[in-house]
């Protein structure tokens, strides 16, 4: 009888060891995959953010060119630069800014294979820069700003203006309130005109939705 439940108790450990490694094991999987999904996706997501990507599309080469001649591109003393993703994209919360990118991304392709990007009128499309340049963007970087501009009287009256919500412009429903991209009219793309093609009026097409940015 001693020896039946002696048996019966070595049977029970070693399901419960079997169990154990088994729980360990999917947890350790578990672990593996989720970094590995994380390394692949932190990845994927850097190397569609820069100019190199954005600029592989043939209507986006023109805005590459002035953006490799902006400060912003790397153009000057400091050396730092701003990807497209910096600006074009929301960075209120990564749950918004992986829908937007996905969003975006998603548009400009299926714009790039459908439509004749040639005849968009780039110079129409410039006055629509609150849509795609986010103001979350260019406080991420320029976080300290109101701080940073003191030294510049004229400017530091116009961010203290912005950051009260005092600034305001005029919109298609009266006043509302400023963005950067209102004073910083030409920011990211130094002398973008210079690069863009010179269409003839008849070959301009009314598309409010040929790209995303």
């Amino acid at each position: 009888m001693e020896e039946k439940n002696t048996s019966m108790e070595k049977g029970t450990n070693k399901k419960f060891s079997l169990g154990l490694w088994v729980i360990i094991g999917m947890i350790v999987a578990g672990v593996v995959i989720g970094m590995a999904t994380s390394f692949v996706t932190v990845v994927a997501v850097k190397h569609t953010s820069d100019v190199n990507f954005c600029g592989s599309c043939h209507s986006m080469k023109p805005m590459a060119a002035a953006y490799r001649n902006s400060v912003h591109g790397g153009y000057g003393d400091s050396g730092i630069m701003a990807t497209c993703a910096d600006c074009h994209l929301p960075h209120e919360s990564t749950m918004g800014y992986m829908i937007q990118k996905i969003r975006t991304g998603m548009w400009d392709v299926w714009v790039e294979t459908t439509h004749d990007t040639s005849k968009i009128d780039w110079y129409e499309r410039r006055n629509e820069r609150r849509e795609w340049v986010y103001d979350s963007g260019c406080l991420h970087c320029h976080e300290n700003l109101l701080r940073g501009t003191r030294p510049n009287k004229k400017a530091f009256i116009a961010h203290k203006a912005y950051f009260s919500g005092k600034l305001l412009v005029e919109g298609e429903d009266g006043k509302e309130k400023a963005k950067c991209v209102d004073c910083h009219k030409n920011v990211g793309h130094y002398q973008l005109e210079k690069h863009l093609p010179k269409l003839d009026e008849d070959d301009y097409t009314e598309t409010e939705n040929s790209s995303e940015h």
